[in-house]
């Protein structure tokens, strides 16, 4: 299904999908840029190239900022898992409804 073009770059063959035209971006590809099936990537064409480039939902943004925090302080996951039971716990003795 790929293979590699005298270039390196890997070569995949394009299908028909409805009134459109489809590739499929390999798994290992796919996992180095994090983009699953429910990624939003942005297609743009460049002279005779297609760049497909990842986006980042606000979620996932928001994520990689918690994690970094998380980090920059030394925080293990057991310390945010503490921290979330405190704060749940908090919540409940106010009478705050659970989501």
């Amino acid at each position: 299904m790929y293979r590699r073009g005298g270039d390196g770059a890997l070569r995949v063959k394009a299908r028909k999908v409805g009134n459109s035209i489809a590739v499929t971006i390999p798994k290992e590809m796919a996992e180095a840029l994090a983009i699953t099936s429910e990624s939003e990537v942005e297609l743009e064409v460049r002279g005779d190239s297609v760049i497909i480039t990842a986006v980042a939902s606000p979620w996932d943004r928001l994520v990689v900022e918690v994690r970094a925090n998380v980090q920059r302080q030394g925080l293990t996951e057991k310390d945010v898992d503490q921290a979330i039971t405190e704060i749940r716990g908090r919540k409940r003795r106010q009478g705050s409804p659970r989501h």
